[in-house]
């Protein structure tokens, strides 16, 4: 099944609007739900780029992640606050963690508490799971806000020889995209945070299921922090998603973060450090060895 670019009605549409003019009542009625979906409709390129935590960086306490969604001109758009718990966070490692995220639609585009008191109009819900090898693997549950439709799971295959790919499966369970990085780049096997050279970067091709032409593209980014956590840039993905819906850019910025949370996130067992990569990268290559 072709993928839809049509854009999708959302009703009331703020695109034009300057909202730092509206009254601040006004303000306190928006319908962020509606919004957000609206927003999203906008932009074919955005960038997702983790918020550094003092506390976690000095101390190794692991706090729920936070992210910042901008578009391609690096104006903030969308904030995303991880709500999962202590014991979920520190001792549910691996295949089988659990964890959840909220995007939040950040209005006049600055940080703060504010959004807090907004009502989040993206969730995804990664589920607990006992997962072995084919057995239970690991899926992300991605929900609109506004509506309360599931836009889509995103799930994780079994494959010892392809360990860096996630299908993409419609509210009916139809496989509609895929994305799968090859584990021999330069940017897995060495990565290295300078800008500019192979090494920076991994990348995700979209494909459609059906058809297998691409359609969008993630690209991780390494950067300084993710060697040292106490310098100030910390994990970024690029996302490219031209001409789709809101519905499919919704499901793909739930994508690159579940690439982050599954493969780039310090806290997993056997990807907690850019180093076990390149370990990665080398038992694949053993395997595809010993299979062929």
């Amino acid at each position: 099944m072709a993928i839809a670019v049509a854009p999708v009605q959302q009703g009331m549409d703020f695109r034009g609007k300057d909202q730092r003019g509206m009254d601040q009542r006004a303000f306190e009625n928006v319908n962020w739900q509606k919004v957000g979906m609206a927003e999203l409709e906008q932009h074919d390129r955005m960038q997702i780029q983790e918020m550094r935590q003092w506390l976690e960086a000095f101390t190794g306490y692991e706090r729920n992640n936070r992210y910042v969604i901008r578009n391609d001109q690096g104006q903030n758009k969308f904030f995303v606050q991880e709500k999962s718990s202590c014991f979920e966070r520190n001792f549910c490692h691996g295949d089988c963690k659990a964890w959840r995220m909220d995007v939040y639609h950040l209005g006049h585009g600055e940080l703060s508490e504010e959004f807090q008191d907004k009502t989040p109009f993206i969730h995804l819900e990664r589920p607990f799971t006992l997962t072995l090898c084919c057995y239970e693997r690991p899926k992300v549950i991605v929900t609109d806000m506004n509506t309360g439709a599931q836009l889509g799971e995103i799930h994780e295959p079994f494959g010892l020889c392809r360990p860096f790919q996630l299908q993409v499966r419609s509210p009916t369970g139809q496989d509609v995209l895929h994305t799968e990085a090859q584990c021999f780049q330069p940017g897995l096997c060495l990565p290295l945070p300078c800008e500019g050279i192979p090494c920076n970067t991994v990348d995700f091709p979209v494909l459609d299921a059906q058809n297998g032409q691409q359609v969008a593209h993630i690209e991780k980014q390494w950067k300084w922090g993710d060697f040292c956590k106490c310098h100030k840039d910390w994990d970024k993905f690029d996302v490219d998603f031209p001409g789709m819906n809101s519905e499919y850019k919704g499901i793909l910025l739930a994508t690159a973060l579940s690439i982050q949370m599954r493969w780039f996130d310090k806290r997993n067992d056997q990807n907690s450090n850019p180093e076990r990569m390149e370990d990665s990268c080398l038992s694949s290559l053993l395997s595809a060895a010993l299979s062929s």
